[in-house]
């Protein structure tokens, strides 16, 4: 009975010795031999041979796309693991504007055909994104610019001459001192999609007040009949208006102005054309901006 389990013993030891030098014979040298291209950083990704930086000190070469990055790569890595760009599709069309009523942004895509492997180029940009202005044209709009005018015919323009508009991008100046302080409101520091605009005023009418002021000499040239330009800058846009200005008018009707940190002086102008892109002339004495 010794006998047998004493032969018992021997052929497990002999069959794990010959197990042991199987597995040490048979040990990848390579990536094709490993049969495996990981992706990233894999360290469980590895041959047992020689590597491309030539360094005969480590035992151990890699097949994962870090190796490009480490200098570890197994010899056959550029062969056996042929890098793969990422492939896209053709843009698609532009998206309808997502504020059919004004202003606001429309979208594109493109999707991924191929993704990267063993360190490819990585996806470019799949989704890009641009301003817009809705054509206007559905029943909502012409029922919001009903309302909207109904809101802009009761608003009030507060002005100032168009130089004080230097003060809003300049750091030449204190921002929140006297007059000043008037210049700058919750968008301060915002990045706003809308540009500058401007329109024409004709004064129809001014109070008393604003003659013969010593501390706003400005205000002498608001007089009645006087065409006047007045400008809307983004730092004064209202978001919750539209990204306008408040009190910038309605084509052909009167509305009300004043004069900002002038006591009493204000009166009534109609606006004598659409809202354009772009600023007033600085060197007018008739220019002005919204506040």
């Amino acid at each position: 009975m010794e006998n047998r389990l004493l032969l018992c013993s021997l052929a497990v030891l002999v069959l794990c010795v010959f197990t042991s030098i199987g597995r040490e014979i048979h040990k990848p040298r390579n990536c094709m031999e490993k049969g495996q291209c990981c992706t990233g950083q894999n360290n469980t990704c590895f041959a047992h041979g020689p590597r491309l930086d030539r360094n005969v000190n480590e035992t151990q070469c890699y097949c994962d796309a870090n190796c490009l990055i480490m200098g570890d790569c197994c010899i056959d890595f550029h062969e056996t693991c042929k890098a793969q760009n990422c492939k896209v599709t053709e843009w698609a069309g532009w998206e309808e504007c997502d504020n059919p009523c004004g202003i606001g942004s429309r979208r594109r895509i493109r999707k991924v055909e191929t993704f990267p492997e063993n360190g490819g180029k990585h996806c470019p940009v799949l989704k890009q994104r641009q301003a817009c202005v809705g054509d206007g044209l559905s029943e909502e709009c012409l029922q919001q610019d009903l309302e909207f005018q109904g809101e802009e015919l009761r608003e009030r323009g507060q002005i100032l001459p168009v130089k004080y508009g230097i003060f809003r991008s300049s750091k030449e100046y204190a921002p929140w001192k006297g007059i000043l302080k008037n210049l700058y409101g919750r968008n301060y520091n915002q990045i706003l999609k809308r540009a500058t605009y401007y329109s024409t005023y004709l004064i129809t009418s001014t109070r008393d007040a604003c003659f013969d002021k010593a501390d706003a000499p400005w205000a002498n040239f608001l007089k009645k009949g006087v065409h006047v330009c007045v400008e809307c800058q983004p730092t004064a846009m209202d978001r919750d208006r539209g990204l306008r200005c408040i009190g910038h008018g309605v084509k052909n009707m009167l509305t009300e102005w004043s004069a900002v940190n002038v006591p009493h002086c204000r009166g009534e102008w109609t606006m004598q054309k659409p809202h354009e892109s772009g600023t007033c002339q600085q060197d007018n004495e008739n220019a002005f901006i919204f506040i």
